[in-house]
């Protein structure tokens, strides 16, 4: 435990909070990756596999991020990388909304 306290030390606060944040962010994803896989394998429902892609994409990027500001990876890449997951998140959530309400006037109409 007496090795943590000078890494902080030499850490400045406020990457020190970036670092916890987007670790926190990372956890939280992953959480909500195992709830919607769980969900997604109890219901059938398909829309849930948008949510479980989302949300894999969701901790795949913080973690990608955290680990670039940790280590400062300065990847060419990165710059396309990082732009295309946000908007696979945007996509793959859009189309969990969508779906749902296709389904739902689907289901009225047949009604």
């Amino acid at each position: 435990m007496h090795f943590i306290v000078p890494l902080i030390q030499q850490i400045a606060i406020n990457d020190l909070i970036e670092a916890l944040l987007y670790a926190a962010g990372s956890v939280l994803s992953a959480i909500l990756v195992a709830l919607s896989f769980s969900a997604y394998r109890r219901s059938g429902l398909k829309k849930l596999q948008y949510a479980v892609i989302a949300f894999s994409l969701f901790c795949g990027f913080l973690t990608y991020e955290n680990l670039e500001n940790l280590f400062g990876i300065d990847n060419p890449y990165s710059d396309i990388i990082i732009p295309s997951m946000g908007l696979g998140i945007l996509v793959f959530f859009f189309l969990a909304a969508i779906k749902k309400s296709v389904i739902d006037k689907k289901l009225s109409y047949n009604q």
